[in-house]
């Protein structure tokens, strides 16, 4: 008998549907400052691993130890307007280009679903000592009816979930 189930596509359940998020907008606040952006392309941390070999009594044995951890990353992009938040974010990596301490600055972003209430994140996180280490503007070549699209990326010392 054959089982006819197999390759047949199903529904998402209730429950996956109302815990999943499908974020329409972030948002970045600092020092009385904020900037929305449509799109983050990611959040990651990562901890590197030191490898250790030695020769035992069976022959060679292979270890792996926690190594250095690099600082955790969020990438974020949208379309690049005129107002101060745009003036916000330059003057944030400017600060961070020069060595200034005023460059660290503790983060909220703030995740928000779409025709959610503005006020209440879905998510949030706290990026402790933010620095804005890269502002990128691509999109631009005259005669296009392309965005101008900017994305920054913050390093901070530690994410942590609200």
């Amino acid at each position: 008998m054959v089982d006819l189930s197999l390759g047949r596509q199903t529904a998402m359940g209730k429950e996956v549907r109302e815990t999943s998020l499908a974020s329409a907008t972030f948002k970045i606040d600092a020092n009385g400052n904020s900037a929305v952006f449509s799109e983050l392309t990611g959040i990651s941390s990562e901890v590197e691993l030191a490898e250790y070999m030695e020769v035992g009594e069976h022959g060679p044995v292979f270890g792996r130890f926690v190594g250095k951890a690099k600082p955790p990353t969020v990438v974020l992009k949208r379309a690049m307007g005129t107002g101060k938040d745009t003036t916000w974010i330059w003057a944030w990596h400017a600060l961070a280009r020069s060595g200034k301490p005023d460059a660290y600055m503790d983060v909220t972003l703030s995740l928000f679903g779409a025709g959610s209430d503005p006020s209440k994140p879905l998510k949030s996180y706290q990026l402790v000592n933010g620095i804005a280490s890269k502002v990128e503007i691509a999109g631009m070549q005259a005669g296009r009816t392309e965005m101008v699209m900017q994305s920054v990326t913050i390093q901070c010392d530690e994410i942590i979930e609200h």
